[in-house]
């Protein structure tokens, strides 16, 4: 059912991100992107959104969207990496009015994979503790579930990259609720950036 993993599966973030410097990309017009030139003459801040009908992935986006000029500031570029299409991904922009954050897509999640990120358990999906986090989210953040674009139980994550590779932090989700503040992954941008 939805794909879920039959047993828990374990976080594995790399220590450098080699394996997804020349994965090409598309952003939401389509374009191209090599994924190891955003991190080419900065460093570079990778937030793995679960799929774009998820409420904390919805409200994770918000977030950093409403950030994004503090990440600049820091000297780090900010990249959301989701599924599905270029054309889902600019409907995930304007349904959420978070046009200015850049997203690409993988819709066969190869950058998810060597970074270590994991499919959730039904549990890290549904367990009470996780439904608990999404009614206070939905709650607070007024972001409502939307239609499942994508494998329904892939979790995401942060990943800072300096130039040159090397991941400098991590943060990847264990259940479907668990996302990073914003604050540590800007501390952690502004800490590679003045490497």
């Amino acid at each position: 059912m939805l794909g879920i993993a039959k047993t828990r599966q374990r976080v594995s973030p790399p220590e450098d991100a080699t394996d997804i410097a020349d994965v090409v990309l598309q952003d939401a017009e389509g374009r191209d992107v090599r994924v190891g030139d955003l991190w080419r003459d900065r460093p570079a801040v990778l937030v793995f959104l679960r799929h774009y009908g998820c409420t904390f992935c919805r409200a994770h986006a918000v977030q950093l969207h409403r950030d994004r000029d503090r990440f600049e500031a820091a000297g780090a570029r900010l990249v959301a990496i989701g599924q599905g299409t270029p054309a889902h991904a600019r409907e995930f922009l304007r349904s959420q009015k978070v046009e200015g954050l850049t997203l690409l897509v993988d819709p066969n999640r190869r950058t998810y994979e060597a970074a270590g990120t994991k499919v959730a358990t039904f549990g890290e999906l549904l367990g009470p503790r996780v439904v608990l986090k999404g009614v206070k989210r939905t709650l607070a953040d007024g972001v409502r579930q939307g239609r499942i674009i994508g494998h329904p139980a892939q979790l995401g994550g942060v990943l800072v990259v300096a130039p040159g590779g090397k991941v400098t932090y991590a943060y990847l989700s264990d259940d479907a609720g668990d996302l990073p503040p914003n604050e540590p992954v800007l501390e952690a941008a502004k800490a590679a950036a003045s490497r």
